[in-house]
């Protein structure tokens, strides 16, 4: 039986979201429509709407269902542009949903640089918006491929301090922390489905009180005009049950942060210079990224990937090449160390015994390479 450990890219649908998924399908009627048929989709979407808020401890602000968190961060990107920020400051390990997309509506935009634990420069940060009027911050709660956790508190503080604007990509850190951590401190936020159990094709953008969004979009003004088009109400719906199953998360955090933890363990038992990213700061309790050098993370995940596990390296392959991150170059890893890292994160499928049997065949397949060099 394969062991998944990818949770960051995908998360297992739950079966909760999967029953309500399946269900919506088997209803029709549009959810603009005032008939019952429409109307009774439309009471299931703004059901979901709630959970969503509910799991956020967010009950005073907008959401605005999109097709996922891509789509979501557009719109928002797009509110901050009309509104004419023009000190923008984008954190250099933002996923490149944003980070690509924001270049292209400001082109003077300044990169926010990261520490060597993963953090982000606070200090820098502080004293670059000490001389920005009006700026407009885009920073990640938590990072996708590190686990590193953001100090949002913080970040805000700073930037209400200047009478600035924070938009916040809590895309990974929904379902996988504490939403105390990471919700509530930006004018626009960025959610995913399939990030906390739900199907994909559904996200969410969550605007402040007195923030307004991106309305350029024409079309038939569903969801408020936010978002022109008629909803895909199944995706919805399956996205509410999935936050209305996190709302209460604290035990399942827990137990997931112990099978981390237990695979760290392992993982330096067996392996002495094995390195961590982000060990000794704050991360999301699901994710270990770390390397073995002189282990090339495209060997490792093939090797895993054919031994029945599931994870993912910290390259990204483009054009039949493996090149090495954009996010482990910004924390300043060299080269021949950064084409060694693996992230492996687990959820609410995992085991303890998927801990321990990653290690083993980490080991199994670490020893098999070096009978090989010998």
């Amino acid at each position: 039986m394969r062991i998944y450990a990818d949770y960051n890219a995908n998360v297992p649908m739950r079966d909760a979201a999967r029953r309500a998924m399946v269900e919506a399908l088997d209803l029709y009627g549009n959810p603009s429509s005032i008939h019952k048929d429409g109307q009774k989709l439309r009471m299931l979407i703004e059901n979901a709407r709630r959970n969503v808020r509910l799991a956020l401890g967010v009950t005073s602000h907008e959401v605005v269902f999109t097709s996922g968190a891509t789509e979501a961060a557009q719109l928002a990107i797009e509110s901050a542009f009309e509104i004419g920020f023009e000190n923008v400051f984008l954190f250099s390990q933002e996923h490149d949903a944003i980070f690509q997309y924001a270049q292209t509506k400001w082109n003077n935009l300044v990169v926010i640089p990261s520490l060597a634990n993963g953090q982000i420069d606070i200090e820098w940060l502080e004293n670059k918006l000490d001389n920005a009027s009006k700026p407009l911050v885009i920073v990640q709660a938590a990072n996708n491929e590190t686990g590193v956790v953001f100090p949002l508190s913080k970040i805000s503080g700073i930037v209400r301090n200047q009478g600035g604007a924070l938009l916040v990509d809590a895309t990974q850190a929904f379902g996988k922390c504490h939403s105390q951590e990471f919700s509530g401190f930006g004018d626009w936020m960025i959610v995913s489905s399939h990030k906390i159990g739900g199907p994909m094709g559904a996200g969410a953008l969550i605007l402040a009180p007195g923030i307004d969004g991106f309305r350029g979009r024409v079309g038939g003004g569903q969801e408020k005009g936010y978002r022109s088009g008629t909803q895909n109400a199944p995706a919805i719906i399956g996205m509410g049950s999935a936050a209305q199953e996190i709302i209460e998360i604290q035990a399942e955090l827990a137990n997931v942060k112990k099978i981390r933890d237990i695979f760290e363990t392992e993982l330096k038992k067996s392996f002495s210079d094995v390195v961590i990213i982000g060990e000794n700061t704050n991360r999301l309790g699901n994710t270990s990224c770390f390397y073995i050098p002189e282990w090339s993370s495209e060997f490792l995940v093939i090797a895993l990937d054919l031994a029945g596990v599931s994870l993912s390296s910290g390259s990204a392959c483009s054009s039949g090449s493996v090149k090495v991150s954009r996010v482990i170059k910004a924390i300043g890893l060299n080269e021949e160390y950064a084409k060694c890292v693996v992230r492996v994160s687990f959820g609410h499928r995992s085991t303890e015994a998927d801990a321990m049997t990653i290690v083993a065949k980490l080991l199994e397949n670490y020893n098999i390479m070096v009978s090989k060099a010998a």
